[in-house]
């Protein structure tokens, strides 16, 4: 099993007065019959917790079978994903609109983009850039190591959607006809990628969580403005709709196991570092600033992570196995 639960028991006080009046046997024997209640009232709730935890984790493990198919970490594929990409190849789909190559190749280059920029073009260089620091991080960690087939179903799945992800992103781009090449992340979030993978991975799972979080601001983000932008192409509008709810339905996912693996004080630590992390990501992507603007990121990071409004989006189709 992955991480560990700590059931407790909490029970109200008794009054010292009451204990007072007791004779000693009659409150030695009182003090038994509570003790013996209480082990047993813990005793069945760790089980009970014990039997929900891997009840959820069996659930959750099912959702991912069923949704990605039998994993070949070889092959780093997933056999439902790679039909899924096998019948978006079979009905390619083309943007009437065009998107200048050389412009978008020379600002995907560049910390900041060139003034002047349309939104659309924005939009796109905000897709390019958007999962270059969990692609480089994923990529770090196998170096490392870190990801090997020998590892627990659930996190040989989580980390095969990954890869994924990027395909889904350079998807959108490519239906504008254009390329997305490597782009290596900014200096502060390689930074973070090396502090989290330099902990002990249960010490890095708070941070982990929060950055899976802020990942589903950003693409929620990215999403909804990206229909709104391409309103006019039904076809195109609907693909990134899409394309981006596969990968929220995933970090969604993410967001759960890793709450689900952390104690109470763990989860704190998560929902504390998430308003930072989130607006730290918005921020340092200039593209994203200038295309939703400091206000909407404001407002998207300011209160608790919304997730319920997130799984009522999706209409039910993603779980979350605990809450952050």
């Amino acid at each position: 099993m992955i991480g560990s639960w700590m059931p407790f028991l909490t029970c109200p006080a008794s009054g010292a007065a009451t204990m007072g009046a007791l004779a000693p046997w009659a409150a030695a024997a009182a003090l038994a019959g509570i003790g013996s209640v209480a082990v047993l009232l813990v005793a069945a709730r760790t089980a009970r917790a014990q039997r929900d935890a891997e009840g959820g984790l069996a659930r959750y493990v099912a959702i991912l079978a069923a949704r990605d198919g039998a994993p070949d970490f070889a092959r780093r594929t997933l056999a439902h994903r790679e039909s899924f990409f096998a019948s978006l190849d079979s009905s390619p789909l083309a943007a009437r609109a065009p998107i200048d190559r050389a412009t978008f190749l020379r600002n995907l280059a560049r910390a900041r983009p060139e003034r002047g920029l349309d939104e659309r073009a924005l939009f796109l260089l905000a897709t390019a850039k958007s999962n270059v620091s969990e692609r480089y991080g994923v990529e770090l960690a196998e170096r490392l190591g870190r990801m090997h087939a020998g590892r627990e179903p659930v996190l040989v799945h989580v980390t095969l959607q990954e890869h994924y992800h990027t395909r889904m992103l350079a998807d959108v781009v490519r239906a504008f006809g254009l390329p997305v090449p490597d782009v290596r992340p900014p200096l502060a979030a390689r930074a973070v990628v090396h502090a989290i993978l330099a902990l002990p991975e249960r010490l890095g799972l708070p941070l982990t969580g929060a950055s899976e979080m802020a990942g589903c601001i950003l693409f929620r983000m990215l999403r909804d403005r990206g229909r709104e932008i391409f309103a006019d192409e039904p076809a195109v509008a609907a693909r990134i709709a899409l394309l981006y709810d596969e990968i929220l339905i995933d970090e969604i996912g993410h967001v759960g196991l890793i709450a689900w693996q952390l104690g109470r004080v763990g989860r704190a630590a998560m929902r504390f570092l998430y308003r930072a992390v989130a607006r730290f990501m918005l921020r340092a992507m200039p593209e994203m600033r200038t295309l939703v603007g400091d206000a909407a990121i404001a407002r998207a990071t300011r209160g608790a992570f919304p997730l319920d409004d997130l799984l009522r989006d999706l209409g039910g189709r993603a779980f979350a196995l605990a809450r952050p």
